[in-house]
């Protein structure tokens, strides 16, 4: 009896919605042609009307938690929840070299304590927009990649932070691709985070970024480099 009220309630929230009153019919219409009794149909389309049901609910509840960019993408200055780590992106852009750098530097930040950092660089000239959100997009991996869950990526691009958030990115480029694999992870990881800082606070990836240009092209650091060993330990003071 209790299923049997909640798939009623699942319908009526379901027909209210032109798309999956659309979808539905054409589900029964489809599924009474193989059932071998409407005992069988019913049940089906029953336990198929919840699923559809619950995939639009939680759709509908990320549509509403990412359309307001101005709240999520404000500047962070205060302490987080303990556990949580905080993760400093920037870009390098070198013209006459033709190369892009990109480096991030993760952090506790409850204590600012290192605990990893990552540079990069790629022979070519992005744009100051498109190499931000190349080095974005490579710390998110690197997170991914080591298994971390609550994550505040911070970067001084407002622009980049704001298009993560925007409700929708009708442009079509390079940009717009990266931004969509970002909104892709961040739906998948709902601990990761994307905040504006100024660049002020953001001196330790601005200075990794520009140290990356005489590095290899890829390189992990699991202690301290030398280029921000002075700047850490007056954060952490």
């Amino acid at each position: 009896m209790r299923n049997q009220k909640r798939i009623c309630m699942c319908c009526v929230v379901l027909f209210n919605c032109q798309f999956i009153r659309n979808s539905w019919k054409v589900m029964v219409q489809q599924r009474l042609q193989r059932c071998g009794s409407v005992i069988e149909l019913l049940s089906e389309v029953g336990q198929r009307s919840f699923s559809m049901w619950k995939a639009w609910f939680e759709t509908r509840q990320m549509q509403q938690s990412i359309s307001s960019p101005v709240n999520r993408s404000t500047v962070r200055g205060e302490k987080s929840l303990e556990g949580w780590i905080k993760c400093n992106v920037d870009a390098g852009f070198y013209q006459q070299l033709n190369k892009t750098t990109a480096a991030c530097c993760f952090r506790d930040n409850n204590n600012g304590c290192f605990i990893l950092a990552q540079t990069s660089w790629q022979q070519s000239t992005l744009s100051v927009i498109e190499g931000e959100v190349v080095a974005l997009l490579e710390a998110i991996k690197l997170a991914v990649q080591r298994g971390y869950d609550r994550v505040v990526f911070e970067s001084d691009s407002q622009t980049l932070v704001n298009s993560i958030y925007a409700a929708r990115h009708i442009e079509i480029s390079e940009f717009s691709m990266i931004i969509h694999k970002i909104k892709s992870v961040l739906v998948v990881f709902p601990n990761f985070e994307v905040k504006f800082i100024r660049r002020q606070a953001d001196s330790v990836a601005h200075t990794l970024a520009r140290a990356a240009n005489y590095w290899a092209s890829h390189r992990f650091f699991e202690f301290i480099p030398s280029c921000i060993e002075l700047m850490l330990f007056n954060k952490m003071s």
